[in-house]
C-alpha cells in the first residue's frame, strides 16, 4: 500500500460526495477551525466501507498509518473518514496505544469528531482493560483543553450502558469536577454522561443531582431529572 496515494484517493472521493448545503448547516450546529467539506455521515460510512472491501490484507501498521494521515490532514471529514475506517476494525481497537489518543485528542476542535472517538473508539478500549486505561479519564478531565475534558465524560456513555462495566462512582467524580463549568460542550456531556448512567444507577444519579442543584446548569438539571421521571430527556 502506498500511503500517499491512498491518502490522495480518499481526499478526492470526499471531495466527489461534498454537498455545500449540508456543509454550511453542519457548520452552523458544529463550528471548527478546520477545513470542511461538508460530506454526510452515512457516505463516510460507505467510503469506509468500500476502502476496507478493497484492501482485504491491510497490515494494522497501514491502517494506522493511514489513519493518522487523514487524522493530520487538515479537514474535519478525513479525521471521521479516519475514525470510520478504524471502526471498520473492530478487533484491534483493543490493541491500540495510548499515544495514538493522546494525539488525536490533541487534533480536536469539534463535538462530531469529539463524539464520535469518544462512543466507538476511546470508549471501548478502555472497557477493553479497566484498570489499567480507566485513570485516563480522569487525567483527561483535569486538561486545560475543553475538548479533553468532553472526551472523557463522553467516553464514559459506552461504559456505562451495561451494569457489568458501568462505573457510577467514576463517573460521577468527573461530573463533580466539572459541575461548575458552563461551556455548553461540558454542560452537554455531562448531561448525557448522567441520563446514561440512569440506565443502570438511577439512584446514584438522583442523590448526585439532589446534592449538586446549586453547581449543575439548568438545563442539566432539568433534562437529568426528565429522564429519572419519564425515560426521555424532555
Amino acid at each position: 500500500m502506498v500511503l500517499s496515494a491512498e491518502l490522495a484517493s480518499l481526499q478526492n472521493l470526499l471531495s466527489q460526495r461534498a454537498d455545500g448545503e449540508y456543509r454550511a448547516g453542519l457548520l452552523r450546529v458544529a463550528p471548527t477551525s478546520l477545513a470542511v467539506y461538508g460530506v454526510r455521515m452515512p457516505d463516510l460510512e460507505e467510503l469506509a466501507r468500500d476502502w476496507q472491501a478493497a484492501h482485504p490484507q491491510v497490515s494494522d501498521a497501514e491502517l494506522l498509518a493511514l489513519v493518522e494521515a487523514l487524522s493530520t490532514a487538515g479537514s474535519r471529514d478525513e479525521q471521521l473518514l479516519g475514525l470510520e475506517l478504524l471502526l471498520r476494525y473492530p478487533k484491534r481497537i483493543p490493541g491500540l496505544a495510548w499515544a495514538l489518543f493522546d494525539g488525536w485528542r490533541r487534533g480536536i476542535d469539534s463535538w462530531p469528531v469529539c463524539d464520535l472517538l469518544a462512543t466507538k473508539v476511546f470508549g471501548p478500549w478502555v472497557m477493553a482493560q479497566p484498570p489499567d486505561r480507566l485513570p485516563y479519564l480522569e487525567l483527561l478531565i483535569g486538561d486545560a483543553d475543553v475538548w479533553s475534558r468532553r472526551l472523557a465524560l463522553v467516553a464514559t456513555v459506552p461504559i456505562n450502558r451495561r451494569a457489568n462495566t458501568a462505573v457510577p462512582a467514576l463517573t460521577l467524580d468527573l461530573v463533580d469536577r466539572t459541575a461548575h463549568e458552563r461551556d455548553p460542550m461540558i454542560s452537554k456531556a455531562i448531561s448525557w454522561a448522567l441520563r446514561e448512567l440512569t440506565k443502570t444507577h438511577p439512584d446514584a444519579v438522583d442523590a448526585f443531582v439532589a446534592s449538586h442543584r446549586g453547581a449543575l446548569p439548568a438545563h442539566v438539571l432539568r433534562e437529568v431529572n426528565n429522564k429519572l421521571t419519564t425515560g426521555k430527556k424532555s
